[in-house]
């Protein structure tokens, strides 16, 4: 089956620039480049500034419930009018807890599902002064949702990609089209396309997966971040389909044939090949503990 799909790569919050002001400048843009796409991706907490290198609690303010808050509903009003899927992202408060979460909502079906981002970077500051461990949960679930022409679409977000192990359930389950929401920056600029590449012809999916570009800086943040963008598509061999750099406010758009997912996972067969009897200390608790001596200091 050939389908079209879009994604969206957003400068950032800049001086003067509402949250709101930001969110709608989103929305116009896939407004304007729309051509008929079958899904729609936007990048990681598109809602706003990016506020997860300060630590503060007037942040939470801007949770919203899922269902009712603003971000789903003008998501479910923008699929209605254009036709077509969309998988967004928001600040979620809910069942106790905030949580990351990326949504997909259908103009046939109204909400389809969401996932709520399970792997939350920061803990040791010395290393990595981020606080999203702060401000989110992490969820425990990995959904597969179709999409409705019946494609399978999984969720992961930004640090989410760095676990094989969430990519291999995803491959497991037949998901075809994997979105990664991202918000990154610095340190991991040179290994971003080839590590989803890579997970790319692991998991013999499309991956789509957005960022931000430009510079930001949250209000009490110690110096400004620098979104590298690199926006992309790739195919279930790995190959890049679509690709940006470092432009902000554009999309990138291709066609995709899932078709390719049967050749590919005929050509290096994973599932095959595996022997799952020898993998159980991947998810031994216990052993994993044990192993992280670095959280312990050195």
């Amino acid at each position: 089956m050939k389908i079209r799909i879009m994604g969206v790569q957003p400068g950032t919050v800049v001086d003067g620039m509402t949250n709101s002001a930001y969110f709608d400048r989103q929305i116009e843009l896939v407004r304007q480049r729309y051509d008929g796409e079958a899904l729609v991706v936007f990048p990681e907490l598109m809602t706003g500034i990016y506020f997860g290198y300060v630590r503060e609690k007037r942040w939470f303010q801007y949770a919203e419930d899922f269902l009712t808050g603003p971000t789903t509903t003008a998501m479910l009003a923008l699929c209605r009018e254009l036709n077509c899927n969309i998988c967004y992202s928001l600040f979620e408060k809910g069942d106790g807890a905030y949580y990351n979460t990326v949504g997909l909502v259908s103009p046939i079906r109204g909400v389809v599902g969401k996932y709520r981002k399970i792997h939350l970077p920061g803990g040791d500051l010395r290393y990595n002064e981020c606080y999203e461990k702060y401000y989110f949960a992490s969820g425990n679930q990995m959904p597969v949702l179709d999409l409705d022409n019946g494609v399978k679409l999984a969720m992961m977000t930004c640090y989410d990609r760095s676990f094989p192990e969430q990519w291999r359930s995803y491959y497991l389950r037949g998901a075809q089209i994997i979105c990664v929401p991202a918000c990154t920056m610095g340190l991991r600029k040179d290994m971003f396309v080839t590590e989803l590449q890579t997970r790319a012809l692991e998991s013999h999916s499309y991956v789509i997966a957005l960022n931000r570009a430009g510079e930001e800086k949250t209000e009490n943040e110690a110096k400004p971040r620098v979104h590298f963008g690199k926006s992309l598509i790739i195919d279930p061999l790995g190959n890049i389909v679509a690709a940006l750099e470092d432009e902000p406010w554009t999309t990138l758009s291709a066609e995709i044939d899932t078709d390719n997912i049967r050749y590919a996972r005929a050509r290096l067969n994973w599932e095959r090949d595996r022997h799952p009897e020898l993998y159980g200390i991947v998810s031994d608790t216990n052993y994993a503990r044990e192993g992280l001596i670095y959280e312990r200091g050195f």
